[in-house]
């Protein structure tokens, strides 16, 4: 159990034991409640703010990591790790950012920054890493749509250029929507054994797997449409104890909001506003089968607004960032 949801128990676990007027804890102890029920109300409220306090403590620390050095990347929303150089990442900004691409030290060092040149930055969610025509390229996802109201939204294909390229060539676009209707979705990544792209819907519940052909040229004009895979049930829900302890924030735990699959194509993690959750599949099986089974959950501290993620090239970690100036970078172990 994390600090987090252990201090939300601690909340849960005082006021269940209190009740409304405090009288619930002369079950433990008689001497614990005054006999005058507006005291009782009194004590009672006490209690419960001491344990949200407790709580708020744990979602006020930051986690002692290394801090993203460039100051204009404010609303990280998508981490890839470099094809080209592993000890490199590509980031970006949320909505209303630039179409520009923010390379990163694993250390969280700014190395620098380039415009995608031809590319829209409209609303980018998420960013994969994966090779195109034997080469390092990386998958910008313009997916954002808050309110399910785009006809048509955008993948772009650039190449990678790795610690000292200056140029991110942009080498497609693939303007598609969704089958059924629009979706908001913030979380992409390429399966590269499949030749392609899978989306996880964000707001409705259950979630929509989507998928998508990766281009083996440049895709013809049009827009093309996202195959619906099925409903992902899977993802797990904020609980009463989160709504406790975290009102203003619980509603949104259950969202995904980035995905990447771990290099030998056998994990998928998806990043939520409280945790991340691991998924793993046996040769051939099919994703929307494997996610059909309970995740592994990977407690993380507490982070702004968790928007960021991708597993490191040795597949041993991951990292983990947020929206926020100045972000925590995250480095996670995960198992074998």
């Amino acid at each position: 159990m994390s600090l987090l949801d252990f201090a939300r128990l601690l909340a849960g676990l005082f006021v269940g034991a209190a009740g409304a007027d405090g009288r619930g804890l002369r079950r433990y102890h008689p001497a614990m409640t005054p006999a005058d029920p507006r005291l009782g109300r009194h004590f009672s409220r006490c209690v419960l703010g001491i344990a949200l306090l407790l709580n708020s403590c744990v979602l006020l620390s930051q986690p002692d990591a290394p801090r993203l050095a460039q100051p204009a990347l404010d609303e990280l929303s998508g981490l890839a790790v470099s094809k080209a150089d592993p000890t490199v990442l590509w980031g970006h900004n949320d909505s209303g950012g630039r179409a520009e691409l923010f390379r990163i030290g694993v250390d969280g060092s700014d190395l620098g920054r380039l415009r995608v040149s031809g590319a829209r930055a409209y609303d980018w969610e998420d960013i994969s890493a994966f090779e195109w025509r034997g080469k390092p390229a990386l998958l910008i996802a313009d997916v954002g749509d808050n309110k399910a109201a785009r006809h048509s939204v955008t993948l772009y294909a650039v190449s990678d250029p790795g610690r000292g390229g200056r140029q991110a060539r942009l080498l497609w676009q693939l303007d598609f929507r969704y089958d059924g209707g629009p979706r908001d979705c913030e979380a992409v990544t390429v399966d590269q054994a499949d030749h392609s792209v899978l989306l996880l819907t964000k707001r409705e519940h259950p979630k929509r797997l989507y998928r998508l052909p990766l281009p083996k040229g440049k895709p013809p004009v049009g827009v093309a449409t996202a195959e619906l895979l099925g409903e992902v049930t899977t993802v797990p829900q904020p609980s009463a104890l989160d709504h406790l302890g975290n009102p203003m924030q619980a509603h949104f735990f259950g969202q995904p909001t980035a995905m990447d699959l771990s290099p030998d194509g056998r994990s998928l993690l998806v990043l939520t506003y409280k945790n991340a959750l691991r998924w793993r599949r046996r040769d051939g099986q099919p994703w929307i089968e494997a996610l059909a089974a309970a995740p592994e959950i990977i407690a993380l501290p507490f982070l702004r607004q968790a928007e960021a993620l991708a597993v490191a090239a040795d597949g041993q970690s991951m990292f983990v960032s947020s929206e926020g100036a100045s972000a925590p970078l995250l480095r996670v172990p995960l198992s074998p």
